[in-house]
């Protein structure tokens, strides 16, 4: 299982889409360092999972390959609501290829499954997401994601089994700091049309590390992964470091010899800061280079 967090923030005149993950996969064992966030072929659009893992990853990697096959999607020419009704009939053709259940058993059980495609539309110039969840019948049912929406005060959507703990938190972050509150049926009031343009800044994931640190929620853990998807229709994922100063990939720990080019987001005295790699590729590239022509003169 799992938590994700979705969220709109707002800089100055431009908007972008956050989503961050836990890393943490269990059944029977804990794998602390599992990929939950994937950027797709697509330009700006990104999946995260949740669920079960089996039925979660045959999820991600049907949408990466559906991507590859239409040069629509692979180009971001087809919209991302072309796409997200794309992947609920691949997957709902996918699940009748089900073959070798036990002895007695005519069907696959319904397996417990949530699964996000976030991205920009370019044809209704807004962030969309879509989710997609097995009913009671065993039907996959896509629908789509409100929160992302204009005016919607706060927009943030938790997923996964520790999202109503999540949303408890997050409401009472927003009391802590005194931000206002939409209430329902008051559409006048001052503080309702305050909050209606509030966006959230870090507070999500804030919320997202403390339900990792709390040790009553053992399925959310490891460390947390980060991805933006920008109003240009490009996404980018974060390397995280942690307070120890050990950088996480996809929820993996880079390794000492690794260099990489993303960035680095990182929790600086409670505030989410956000760097240039100082383990750069094209860096060590050219200290090889000047060290060869260092060797090559001193010869």
């Amino acid at each position: 299982m799992t938590l994700v967090a979705a969220w709109v923030q707002r800089n100055a005149t431009l908007r972008q889409l956050v989503i961050a993950a836990d890393s943490r996969i269990t059944g029977g064992e804990s794998w602390e360092a599992c990929p939950k966030v994937i950027p797709l072929p697509r330009p700006g659009t990104v999946i995260a999972m949740s669920g079960d893992a089996v039925e979660a990853y045959a999820f991600l990697i049907q949408a990466i390959n559906t991507c590859y096959l239409h040069d629509g999607n692979l180009s971001g020419r087809s919209d991302i609501g072309y796409l997200a009704k794309k992947l609920r009939d691949v997957y709902v053709d996918i699940r009748r290829h089900v073959r070798d259940l036990p002895s007695g058993v005519k069907k696959p059980s319904i397996p417990k499954l949530d699964i996000v495609l976030c991205g920009w539309s370019w044809r209704r110039l807004r962030f969309e997401g879509y989710s997609y969840k097995f009913d009671v019948n065993g039907t996959l049912r896509m629908s789509r994601i409100g929160q992302f929406d204009d005016q919607r005060a706060y927009g943030v959507y938790f997923f996964g089994d520790a999202n109503d703990e999540a949303g408890k938190r997050l409401k009472a972050v927003l009391r802590q700091r005194g931000l206002p509150v939409p209430k329902k049926g008051d559409p006048k009031a001052i503080q309702v049309q305050v909050a209606q343009d509030a966006y959230l800044d870090w507070e999500p994931l804030e919320v997202l590390l403390e339900v990792i640190n709390d040790r009553d929620q053992p399925s959310v853990g490891g460390v947390p992964q980060i991805a933006c998807v920008y109003q240009r229709g490009e996404s980018e994922c974060f390397v995280w470091r942690d307070s120890a100063g050990n950088d996480h990939f996809g929820g993996r720990p880079v390794q000492p010899q690794e260099r990489f080019d993303r960035r680095i987001a990182q929790l600086v005295d409670g505030n989410v800061q956000l760097s240039f790699s100082d383990r750069l590729v094209t860096l060590d590239h050219h200290a090889s280079s000047d060290s060869a022509a260092r060797s090559f003169s001193s010869e």
